[in-house]
């Protein structure tokens, strides 16, 4: 987990205070990484998202004893049940994964899920001292569980507001002190919560609302894929199509079509990748392991990938 970041910040904050024993490493280098568990016995591990796909897919795993291993801790991202289920499968004695959602101007999350509890796909529940809520967009009115909308927290760990910029701290925070995230989700009856996506990276398909994290952990759970992004590719009638960036495994044949319709039989009509799918060397992602979109779009924002008559 970078150090830049607030998750790891505050962790490492509390960890130092309770005089437990950090091994840190400058960046990730998985035979590095591997011998410091090996050589240090670690029994926690702390990791951005594209660490938790790496312990689900790499095959280098299967040579080494990670068996000390008992929790893993990880956020910036959901989380699919199928990553979770494939870790605990290749680390034997690991008891649970925890994964979280918060932001910068969060301190810290705000929300957590616990593998043994949380059910499928959830970010899990609202930390003590804090208040959530899911408003529509455009009305700004409470929604209902079970209907997605903007994600809204209050507490004593938000922040004050952005220093020297009046203007966006007010975009951010309201008059009755609620934080607007701009992130899509929505919560249950259970008041556990899912993420859907980003507002901004909502694809918008013939007035639908595609979440590309949707489609991106479906591909994931395909057995030959090592990573996935997807992104909307501009279209004068539809306005955009879900377009797969894939990468696959080493060493694996996989055709565009098989993947096309592994994806087609488990999605609506509006998510259907109608955009095609392109196989690429790699998914840019950023410090904190969130998928570098703007990047992929520029590049492969007018190549439309291989596509079936969908």
């Amino acid at each position: 987990m970078p150090w830049c970041h607030c998750f790891a910040l505050m962790t490492t904050l509390r960890l130092l205070a309770f005089g437990v024993r950090i091994v840190s490493l400058p960046r990730f280098e998985e035979g590095k990484y591997i011998k410091a568990i090996e050589d240090y016995s670690v029994s926690v591990c702390f990791v951005a998202p594209p660490v938790m796909l790496w312990f689900s897919k790499a095959p280098i795993l299967e040579k080494h004893n990670l068996r000390t291993i008992r929790e893993i801790y990880s956020g910036s991202a959901p989380l699919s049940i199928e990553i979770v289920q494939s870790i605990q499968k290749r680390i034997p004695n690991l008891q649970v994964v925890y994964n979280g959602y918060g932001l910068t101007e969060t301190t810290t999350g705000v929300l957590h899920a616990d593998s043994r509890k949380s059910k499928s796909n959830s970010i899990g529940c609202l930390w003590r001292g804090i208040w959530g809520k899911v408003v529509h967009q455009e009305t700004g009115a409470v929604l209902p569980p079970n209907t997605p909308g903007e994600l809204c927290f209050k507490g004593g760990q938000v922040m004050l507001g952005y220093m020297g910029n009046e203007e966006e701290t007010r975009n951010a925070i309201d008059a009755d002190g609620w934080l607007h995230t701009g992130d899509i989700g929505y919560h249950d009856d259970d008041k556990e919560f899912f993420i859907v996506g980003r507002a901004k990276e909502l694809i918008k398909y013939k007035g639908f609302q595609v979440p590309p994290a949707e489609l991106e952990a479906l591909l994931l759970g395909h057995p030959k894929v090592k990573d996935a992004a997807v992104i909307g590719l501009p279209d004068e009638v539809a306005g955009e199509l879900p377009m797969a960036l894939v990468v696959k495994k080493s060493n694996i044949s996989v055709r565009e079509e098989e993947l096309i319709y592994f994806i087609d039989g488990q999605v609506s009509y509006p998510k259907k990748l109608r955009g095609g799918l392109k196989f690429v060397d790699e998914i840019p992602k950023n410090a904190n392991g969130k998928i570098m979109r703007q990047e992929l779009k520029k590049k492969y924002g007018k190549i439309k990938g291989f596509s079936s008559k969908l």
